[in-house]
């Protein structure tokens, strides 16, 4: 894991002179409120601050070190969500040979070159001055030097370009591919045929970048080859959709500018890595909130290609982030901080646990998977619209904690001498029954929507919130609206349904599910063990007859008690289908309190 050491050596903003700070990890993830100082810090990292307006940049005096290693200017790079918007459409490269690189470099050398949009060329210069370093130690004096002097000690693979790694270069990086595959086959003495090129595209940069993309999961790709006919590519490079069958679609090219915010991000990395191999790769990238436009899928994108083409060769990333979204799908090996601003000191930044994040991640990964698999999302929300419209149109609601609401409506059917079946369960109950059943999906929503402060909408309509008598009996006995008042206090028996009544919304009631005489002992206020879920009232007898072996039915033991644990309730009205009306017997009644709540004749 490496070290990075932080120095300031003058008062920037709210940072101090002499701030000092040590981070570790491979991947750093900074956090903070709006104005805690996350943006300076990267500022002090990148030892300058870039003036969008002016487009200039002002020099911080810093020291940044990774593992004691003093970072140059040119071994960081920081990059910003705002620079993605900005990403061009690929364009082929204008005519340039290394002569016209040389004079770049003359013109700068004499000062000369013309800055253009803010850009620099530090590593350029770098080897630039590096070749000249024993002409100015002869000469004790910068200038006496001729052009042609000064373009032979540039090396012959000399390169003048702007520092940033992510600009657009690619059809120049094609280019130089296509070039020196033209140049092999003449070496070769096959440019008539007898080139294995199948062979040699494997590492084309269109078929690294393709790669990357299928890796992604992005629905579009480059061609699979590209041309090269004297003096340029036989093409503009475009990306090309992909069709349902899986190939390109050569009528449906893509400009880079027609994406997306986010997928303009993940793009510039992916150019990004192709950049690497024409020079040596920074050591520090710097993502100054590089995430604010990365949906979550973009966001577990980004994470890879950080850690397969940058943290896998040595360079370290930190980002700062407002996204929990991010440091929820963050990899097992990031490291987290907190950022806070103090007004007569510099912000304080203290490292935060994993532990800390865990419920975060456990919510965010949860609601990215439903994401993922776009076909079920889609089904899932048509079905929530579908049971809204259906709540709408009911009068008479019965609202259960459950994710599943089938053992319900199956045991009302075969209560009242219907026979279901898996296909025509819901409608028969639908069709059949005077109250609706529907899901609030755990016991915080459920407890959340009866005591909801305006329930106007609910006007002239009867409403039970049913819990199970397990942990959400304290869900039941706190439940409150403005203050104590607000819900008569606990009515009726264990056997028959504890309940209570909305003083405000008279119509509104919560209700806990009635204690059958053989689940006495796993549910009752006079035991601490509470395990009563509507499953469990049909009898072990009976869950053992629908379940027999099978693991769906578990078994856990308290003391000396045994309780049946039912693992997939997803499909437990199921295996319940087919047992007699007789093992519904103590749903009987669950349904003769809901009867007289709701007034049901």
């Amino acid at each position: 894991m490496k070290e990075l050491t932080i120095e300031l050596n003058q008062d920037y903003k709210q940072f101090k002179n002499g701030f000092n700070q040590k981070l570790k990890g491979d991947l750093i993830i900074i956090s903070g409120v709006n104005g805690s100082g996350k943006t300076q810090l990267m500022d002090i990292l990148n030892r300058s601050e870039v003036n969008e307006f002016l487009n200039s940049k002002i020099a911080i005096s810093s020291k940044v070190l990774i593992n004691k290693d003093v970072l140059d200017a040119e071994d960081v790079f920081r990059r910003s969500f705002k620079e993605i918007i900005r990403i061009e459409n690929i364009k082929l490269p204008e005519p340039k040979n290394v002569l016209w690189h040389k004079e770049q470099a003359w013109k700068y050398y004499k000062g000369e070159h013309q800055w253009i949009n803010g850009k620099t060329y530090n590593k350029s210069i770098k080897i630039m001055n590096t070749s000249l370093k024993n002409i100015y130690e002869a000469n004790n004096t910068r200038g006496i030097i001729t052009k042609e002097e000064f373009i032979k000690l540039l090396p012959d693979n000399f390169v003048w370009e702007e520092d940033d790694l992510f600009s657009n270069k690619i059809a120049e990086i094609f280019y130089e591919f296509a070039s020196k595959r033209q140049d092999k086959k003449a070496e070769l003495g096959m440019l008539n045929g007898g080139f294995n090129n199948k062979e040699y595209i494997k590492d084309a940069p269109w078929t690294i970048l393709n790669e990357i993309f299928e890796n992604l999961r992005f629905n579009y790709r480059f061609k699979e080859d590209y041309e090269f006919v004297t003096p340029n590519l036989s093409e503009t490079p475009s990306l090309l959709s992909i069709n349902s069958y899986g190939e390109l679609d050569p009528t449906s090219s893509i400009k880079v500018s027609s994406l997306s915010d986010g997928e303009k991000s993940i793009i510039s990395l992916t150019f990004a890595l192709l950049n690497e191999k024409r020079r040596p790769i920074e050591k520090l990238l710097l993502l100054d909130e590089f995430d604010n436009t990365l949906n979550p899928s973009l966001i577990e994108s980004l994470f890879k290609v950080l850690e397969e083409y940058f943290i896998k060769k040595g360079v370290m990333v930190v980002m700062t982030t407002h996204s929990p979204v991010t440091i929820s799908l963050a990899p097992d090996y990031a490291t987290f901080y907190e950022l806070f601003r103090q007004d007569d000191e510099s912000p304080k930044i203290l490292q935060v646990q994993k532990e800390e994040y865990t419920e975060l991640k456990m919510v965010n990964k949860k609601f990215y998977d439903k994401m993922l698999d776009q076909k079920e999302r889609i089904k899932k929300l048509e079905e929530k619209i579908e049971e809204k419209n259906k709540i709408i149109e009911s009068d008479k609601r019965v609202f259960v904690e459950d994710e599943y609401t089938q053992i319900y409506k199956l045991a009302w059917l075969k209560l009242n001498d219907y026979q279901p079946t898996e296909q025509n369960l819901e409608s028969l109950f639908d069709l059949n029954s005077k109250f609706k059943i529907f899901s609030k999906g755990n016991k915080d929503s459920l407890k959340g929507y009866l005591c909801n402060q305006c329930m106007d909408e609910c006007e002239g309509k009867k409403i039970i919130g049913l819990f199970d008598f397990d942990d959400a009996y304290n869900c039941f006995s706190e439940l409150k609206v403005k203050n104590k008042n607000d819900w008569t206090e606990t009515l009726g028996e264990e056997n028959s349904g504890l309940y209570k009544n909305r003083k405000d919304y008279k119509n509104i009631y919560a209700m806990m599910l009635p204690v059958p005489e053989h689940r006495k002992q796993i549910a009752s206020i006079q035991y601490s063990t509470k395990r009563l879920e509507v499953e469990l009232l049909f009898t072990d007898e009976d869950i053992e007859d629908m379940f027999g072996n099978d693991s769906c039915a578990k078994e856990t033991v308290i003391g000396d008690i045994k309780i049946p644990k039912i693992s997939n309730k997803k499909n437990f009205w199921v295996k319940a289908i087919n047992m007699p009306k007789e093992s519904f017997e103590y749903f009987k009644p669950l349904f003769k309190r809901i009867y007289e709540l709701l007034e049901i004749k």
